[in-house]
């Protein structure tokens, strides 16, 4: 049944059997309290039933749209009950009832997702609050974010002189050789480098020294106190990440298992790995 969520052409497809729906290219697995409690109303009795089962339903952008069912019907030859699938026929149907049916399988999708979007909010705080430890898995994305910060600097159009926006891609480089240069160190005890701006303050207060010549002063360490200012940005691109199909193109519809006790680290290294 698959072959018909092509997200180039469906607008939604539910799959009644396994409990899934697609919509807007995300697949949810809908839990069974939901689908009991929202969906099933919606379907049953006229698109489904006790012997008249629906399979799955997809509404194409187009508007057109498709339904398999399994009905449970006697075989004259042998005299037997089974399921037999077919397609159903909708012809007896409006455009405006089909469209009707697509429009609150939608809705009902929406607020499943934003429900378990909350929830998985909510756990991924959870989880953090027990794991607000500093490591390299938490540096290596605080690296990531402290590029990203500084990505203007190296702009065609950046306002800074030639001589600051060399000390940034110092700044950058430094960040990158962290790994490496730093192999081996406790996470605790990895240094990072203070930026250009940090260097002209000091400068102003009397420093002599060329930019990260000074190892005791033009370095710092990322303690706890740092690591929670930058909480709220990992749980962020977490969330998103569990979210959407890819992120930085790497694929990471995986990640998170809402129904379980998911490790920090374990969704940060799965991430990096791409999985």
């Amino acid at each position: 049944m698959t072959e018909f969520a092509n997200t180039q052409t469906v607008a939604l497809f539910v799959n009644a059997t396994n409990r899934q729906i697609q919509c807007d290219g995300l697949t949810k697995s809908i839990s069974d309290d939901y689908w009991t409690k929202e969906i099933s109303p919606v379907l049953y009795p006229l698109w489904d039933s006790d012997r008249d089962k629906l399979e799955s339903f997809i509404f194409y952008k187009d508007e057109t749209s498709k339904m398999l069912k399994n009905k449970y019907q006697r075989d004259q030859k042998t005299k037997t009950y089974k399921w037999v699938s077919y397609e159903f026929d909708t012809s007896e149907f409006t455009a405006a009832e089909i469209k009707g049916l697509y429009n609150t399988l939608h809705d009902k999708f929406i607020n499943y997702r934003d429900i378990e979007d909350y929830d998985l909010d909510a756990k991924l705080k959870s989880i953090y609050a027990k794991d607000n430890m500093v490591n390299w898995n938490k540096l290596k994305m605080m690296r990531k974010f402290l590029l990203m910060d500084c990505d203007w600097t190296q702009a065609a159009d950046s306002p800074l002189t030639d001589e600051v926006k060399a000390q940034w891609v110092t700044y950058r480089q430094k960040l990158r050789d962290i790994p490496s240069d730093q192999k081996g160190i406790p996470a605790v005890e990895v240094e990072f480098p203070i930026t250009p701006s940090k260097y002209a303050t000091r400068v102003a207060d009397g420093d002599t020294e060329e930019y990260l010549a000074d190892t005791k002063h033009h370095y710092f360490y990322l303690n706890q106190a740092v690591l929670k200012k930058y909480t709220d940005r990992i749980l962020t691109y977490l969330s998103i990440s569990i979210a959407v199909d890819n992120v930085d193109a790497l694929p990471v519809s995986r990640i998170f298992d809402s129904n379980t006790e998911t490790n920090l680290d374990s969704i940060l290294e799965q991430i990096a790995a791409g999985e």
